[in-house]
């Protein structure tokens, strides 16, 4: 089990063993953001959404808690232990164990609406998104125009969309050849309805992405050089697809998007360079 999942385990535990789903995602929130172990290194990461702070991941995660039988739904949108949760001994760094009695001693006691009231009061990007009438405490931005790109590479799906939400990005252009992932969220058919939700546009254009077979073998500088260099010669076959992005580009604030955290080791850098070419716009490069 990891050290997150523990986390929720342990603050049930400290919170009478039930809590609904508003509360369990401000707790951790607020775990996050508290304290000095901040939950973990690999901890979550959060969202603006409709109620404030939510975690796309920690979501699916409280899914894996009760296949695994530690928890289970009381009520809608209410979780509570099982037996075999509440017996379970929770084993975590003493530093995390210390800021989880923390924060439950503080706002263990917390409604919901207190809650909201609390993290709205002292986190205002988190309401950008919020459903509660007049709440809305900051603008969501809207970025200036250019070819922006972003790898999601050693992110979560919550803190990839956190920043695209901050930069003011309103639509994500996938460039990857195969839209799949072994790491949630970035999966196609997911990334699309999580960048929904966030009144995010996901567009797909696998026509200017590079197939995996192509990308066997990159084990030096040269190996990559010959594989951009060939890339970049083939984009004026591409016109359709260089076109599509184009237009794209210039209606909303879009991101092209791939895996590679490193523009320089990614084709998209290869891509907005070949359309600031066409465009005359700049090239600006997220996270």
């Amino acid at each position: 089990m990891l050290h997150r999942q523990k986390a929720l385990l342990s603050i049930l535990q400290q919170v009478g063993g039930q809590a609904t789903t508003l509360q369990l995602m401000k707790w951790a929130f607020l775990l996050g953001q508290e304290t000095q172990s901040h939950g973990g290194k690999t901890f979550y990461q959060f969202i603006p959404y409709r109620y404030g702070p939510y975690s796309f991941t920690l979501n699916r995660e409280t899914d894996t808690l009760v296949r695994n039988g530690f928890m289970e739904k009381a009520a809608d949108k209410v979780w509570q232990l099982t037996s075999l949760g509440s017996e379970q001994e929770v084993k975590l760094p003493k530093a995390i164990a210390q800021d989880i009695t923390a924060v439950t001693q503080q706002y263990g006691n917390f409604s919901g609406s207190a809650l909201i009231d609390t993290v709205y009061a002292n986190y205002p990007w988190f309401t950008v998104n919020s459903d509660l009438p007049g709440q809305r405490r900051e603008q969501r931005p809207v970025a200036d125009q250019a070819i922006y790109t972003a790898g999601y590479e050693g992110k979560t799906v919550d803190e990839f969309l956190n920043l695209l939400m901050r930069s003011g990005i309103r639509r994500l252009i996938d460039v990857r050849y195969n839209p799949i992932s072994r790491r949630y969220g970035f999966h196609k058919s997911t990334l699309k309805r999580l960048c929904n939700a966030l009144d995010i546009d996901y567009q797909h254009l696998p026509g200017l992405g590079i197939p995996g077979s192509a990308r066997v073998d990159l084990s030096s500088t040269d190996s990559y050089v010959a594989l951009f260099k060939e890339y970049r010669c083939g984009l004026s076959d591409r016109w359709d697809n260089l076109q599509r992005a184009m237009s794209l580009l210039k209606s909303e604030p879009s991101v092209l998007v791939c895996m590679e955290a490193n523009p320089e080791c990614c084709h998209r850098t290869v891509l907005a360079q070949h359309l600031m070419g066409m465009m005359e716009l700049p090239i600006k490069h997220l996270g």
